[in-house]
């Protein structure tokens, strides 16, 4: 008898797909990808295994719902959870100190930051910006010391402003000899020297008049002998942006030495104040603090001075000069992010631009050069992943990445949820872990406006991208961040409290707690966080479970020392329906069964498998232990696990692999045999 091939998958790199994509048996990723994951980590080289769980560090506060990494310049490092009008700030084993904050807890949601050694900026447009900084004292806030705010004409009726002023000076000049004036880059005609000041003070206004850029309103005069002073008075003159220099005609002795008396300030307000509203956002870049999004002026930006973050003076001509910037776009289009990366970076609500020189200077034209029209959504952080940019559209449902590419010459964006359309809606947080192992991919969590969390394994290198989901009982996630030690962390309410927990790898349980005693115990207390949940006790290398949190305790039946204590969140990992094709564009339509399965699993200890669409059954790993003598979790089994004569028939049979109790879980490869 010939043995019937079956269908082997040893890659989920493509992750949970959507349902639009499970005939697609075309496509490359239909042999990577799966119908649902949940709870899993996705390894590059194949395979997958159990997520880290999550140990609970704190109780929080109703309004909690933001998180800020923060890193002293002496390498301490915080995780900041921030209310309604205060911080948390959380080490290792919970909240360690707390601050006021002049944010409320509707605000939370589009507050932006920048963080730079002991000093963190907090950017709110309806609120002064606030400083925070680390001291061996404590913490202090105070408002962002804005010098020098530059000023805008919002309409209003304004007399603060100075006309520019600037002196030309004759050398080695004589009657009759002729030269000509460049003021801002426009020529004037031929003027002719006169010694007489007033005469030739009289030609040179005529001639600047007669230029194109010139408003009515300039005013020439004799400083003394020919010393010419010309103030660019007028409403059309107002400001700084003026040059002035002068060439010699027919007279190769002379010289007319130009400089600038006084810089020219235009009338108006500072672009921000409390009546006009504050910065959306802001970053360190270049030694200089950029904000923008300006309440007022949405599609502006600001630079201070080169190495003088506080100082917005905008009569410094230098290149290291601080400037305003305003985006050449259409109305209604705001700034929500500022990125350094290759280049400054900005998202708007509308575009992503890339500013064209990779310098930021005052002399040279700031050019924007728009890359792609999504919009960004307010609030949601752009998340730096190897050399790109993530960033979520403002319709909160579709996430893509902003990366220069060579071949264009360009950043172009491209959507990297493509896939797994499915898992997004309304997006409000994200949060990206570093691989630390080699078998690991970068780890981009998702949090959603519902309480969902997704979960991203981002290796460009390898051509990994994959989504599913994580998830906690009843638990939902309101926040996530993932700190300067590189440990991702998540506010989390479960029973209507919300708590600080921290992903820990090799953990196997969720709000987790250790306990130890002296000697065995049957009582576990302390578990208040735990209150009404049923839980799971890793007990002395043992599974008992579950049990029924009741006065913060629990009673075990057999007597135990040390170990976790925890809710059980168990994975998730069904695959897609067997491909019916029996030919070009021919397939075979009716029910199918997989009647025989073998799943490779390394190092597991606990593992049940549904299939045909029938409850899970927990396979007993431990039988190939002859003498059961081994604590359950030190008897992890590896190899392969032969299931056969699977009954029953349905339209889309699928395998699915799960656990019933608590336990490690590594899975290399699934194969299945189907009669179609």
């Amino acid at each position: 008898m010939v043995a019937r091939p079956g269908r082997i998958q040893t890659t989920y790199t493509a992750g949970e797909l959507d349902p639009l994509t499970f005939d697609r048996t075309e496509l490359k990723y239909f042999h990577s990808g799966a119908k649902h994951v949940e709870n899993v980590q996705i390894h590059p080289q194949g395979g997958f295994s159990l997520c880290d769980g999550l140990r609970h560090v704190d109780d929080l506060s109703a309004t909690s719902d933001r998180l800020i990494p923060f890193k002293t310049s002496q390498g301490t490092v915080y995780d900041i959870a921030l209310r309604d009008g205060h911080a948390d700030v959380l080490e290792h084993n919970g909240i360690t100190d707390d601050f006021a904050l002049p944010f409320t807890y509707e605000q939370l949601p589009e507050l932006t930051w920048a963080h730079r050694q002991d000093t963190m900026f907090l950017f709110h447009e309806d609120v002064e910006t606030s400083r925070v900084i680390a001291t061996d004292a404590g913490w202090q806030v105070d408002d962002l010391p804005y010098e020098d705010i530059p000023n805008y004409d919002y309409g209003a009726v304004y007399a603060n402003g100075e006309p520019a002023e600037w002196e030309i000076n004759f050398v080695g000049f004589d009657d009759g000899k002729r030269f000509r004036l460049m003021v801002s880059g426009q020529e004037t005609v031929s003027i002719y020297y006169s010694a007489t000041g007033e005469t030739v003070r009289a030609a040179i206004e005529a001639a600047i008049l007669d230029l194109p850029n010139v408003g009515a309103g300039i005013v020439v005069s004799v400083i003394s002998g020919t010393n010419i002073k010309i103030t660019f008075a007028g409403t059309d003159n107002q400001g700084d942006g003026w040059a002035v220099s002068g060439t010699p005609i027919d007279d190769a002795d002379g010289a007319i030495p130009a400089f600038k008396l006084k810089v020219g300030v235009p009338p108006g307000e500072p672009i921000i104040s409390n009546l006009r509203g504050w910065p959306r956002c802001g970053m360190f870049f270049q030694q200089r603090l950029i904000a923008g999004g300006f309440r007022s002026r949405a599609n502006n930006w600001m630079t201070s001075i080169t190495g003088r973050y506080f100082s917005f003076n905008t009569k410094l001509d230098e290149a290291n000069g601080a400037f305003v910037v305003p985006l050449d776009s259409e109305g209604g289009e705001t700034i929500n992010h500022v990125i350094a990366g290759r280049n400054m970076l900005v998202f708007t609500s509308e575009r992503e631009y890339w500013i064209s020189e990779r310098e930021i200077d005052k002399t040279q034209p700031t050019v924007h050069v728009e890359a792609s029209t999504h919009g960004t959504k307010a609030g949601v952080p752009i998340i730096k992943n190897e050399g790109a940019a993530i960033f979520c559209h403002k319709t909160g449902s579709v996430l893509s990445e902003f990366r220069y590419t060579d071949v264009d010459g360009n950043f172009v964006s491209q959507p990297i949820s493509v896939l797994s359309p499915h898992l997004f809606e309304d997006v409000k947080d994200m949060a990206l872990r570093k691989a630390s192992l080699s078998t690991d991919a970068n780890l981009l969590g998702v949090v959603d406006e519902h309480g969902r969390m997704r979960a991203g394994f981002l290796l460009r290198e390898q051509d990994v991208t994959s989504f599913g989901r994580f998830s906690s009982g009843v638990g939902l996630f309101k926040a996530v961040s993932v700190n300067k030690r590189n440990e991702m962390s998540v506010i989390i309410e479960r029973n209507g409290t919300r708590r600080f927990e921290r992903f820990e790898r090799g953990l196997l349980l969720d709000a987790a707690k250790a306990f130890s005693f002296a000697s065995p115990e049957l009582e576990i207390t302390g578990l208040e966080h735990l209150e009404g949940l049923d839980v799971w006790v890793l007990g002395d290398g043992d599974v008992y479970g579950p049990f029924t949190v009741s006065a913060a305790s629990i009673n075990l039946d057999v007597a135990v020392q040390s170990g976790e204590v925890g809710l059980f969140a168990p994975p998730v990992v069904e695959t897609l329906p067997p491909p019916r094709d029996i030919g070009p564009h021919t397939v075979l339509r009716r029910k199918a069964r997989i009647h025989s399965v073998w799943i490779s699993v390394v190092d597991t200890t606990s593992l049940a498998v549904s299939v045909n669409g029938k409850p899970a059954v927990d396979v007993a790993l431990r039988d190939y232990d002859p003498d059961l003598e081994n604590p359950e979790l030190d008897d992890g089994f590896t190899g392969l696990v032969e299931l056969r004569g699977l009954t029953g028939f349905c339209d889309e049979p699928t395998v699915t692999i799960t656990q019933l109790r608590p336990g490690r879980l590594s899975v290399r490869s699934i194969t299945a045999e189907a009669k179609l």
